[in-house]
């Protein structure tokens, strides 16, 4: 009876069976985060140190698994309220106009705000259709004149940022690899994102650089606006994500413009590199595959 007292006394360290097995029972129940901790060469050693392994893999997956949920329960929750918002708006108008004897500058208020919350929530929609599109099918890319892509972005901008003036630095010669459409779209956006910033200087300059040991081409777009908070950085390229809902919305902003820019810099095997200081401005960098034949040295 004492030896038997003496065997229950030993830790589980000097039990690596045992502790596998209530490692493994642990995971089981929900404790992803369980570890045998064992160590040593002898095959228990090598078994334990898979078995650590492994639920580091499943843990990871849980994790993932988790954070998509909650990305997913996020954007339904956005996506809800930024149509509710303004189609609760439409309907009251709407209902005002209907229902009672309204005087002429009144009929004309409402029917401007039916008409802009309207065309909001369109291109809402739209935003939403091209981000959802890019999940189904990756584009080929192409040799591209830098420069083209630059005029025709120009073009597609318009009048549409004024008073803000877009500045587009020259790029001849220089080539990279992209779907003009989606690079053209990308710019687009961006430019937008930073005239609502309201540049002190008016301006959005569009420039690039050539990376370091010739990796690609890096096309900034900057801004001398209201600047992003720290603490935002990380979740502006969420879908719905607006730092300032009220003024993003009063510029047309639907929170949908840079989590489609990621997706297209993530298209072209890159990502959005964002540096912003609050108060002074931003700076959006996407690196495009460079394409034979590319002459560097511009300067952003």
């Amino acid at each position: 009876m004492r030896g038997r007292d003496d065997r229950a006394a030993v830790p589980l360290a000097d039990k690596p069976l045992a502790r596998l097995t209530q490692a493994s029972e642990s995971i089981a129940g929900g404790a992803y985060g369980e570890r045998t901790g064992l160590s040593g060469g002898d095959e228990i050693g090598v078994l334990s140190r898979s078995f650590d392994a492994m639920a580091a893999a499943v843990q990871e997956k849980v994790d993932a698994l988790e954070l998509s949920v909650r990305q997913r329960e996020d954007f339904m929750s956005a996506f809800t309220h930024e149509l509710k918002t303004p189609m609760t708006a439409v309907i009251g108008y709407a209902d005002t106009l209907r229902s009672m004897q309204c005087e002429p500058e009144q009929q004309q208020r409402a029917a401007n705000y039916i008409f802009s919350e309207a065309r909001r929530v369109e291109a809402l929609s739209e935003k939403l259709l091209q981000l959802l599109g890019l999940r189904e099918q990756a584009p080929a890319l192409e040799p591209l004149e830098l420069e083209r892509v630059f005029a025709r972005a120009r073009a597609a901008l318009g009048p549409s940022v004024a008073p803000v003036e877009p500045v587009f630095q020259p790029a001849p010669g220089v080539r990279v690899r992209g779907d003009a459409d989606l690079l053209v779209d990308l710019l687009y956006n961006l430019v937008q994102n930073a005239a609502r910033a309201r540049p002190k200087d008016g301006r959005v300059s569009i420039g690039w650089h050539t990376a370091a040991e010739g990796q690609g081409v890096d096309v900034t777009v900057r801004d001398t606006g209201c600047g992003i908070p720290a603490a935002a950085l990380a979740r502006v390229t969420e879908p719905f994500y607006m730092v300032d809902k009220s003024r993003a919305r009063a510029g047309g902003g639907s929170g949908m413009g840079l989590a489609l820019c990621e997706k297209i810099a993530a298209l072209h095997g890159g990502r959005l590199q964002i540096e912003s200081v609050e108060g002074e401005g931003t700076a959006v960098t996407v690196r495009l595959p460079a394409a034979d034949g590319k002459e560097g040295g511009a300067a952003v």
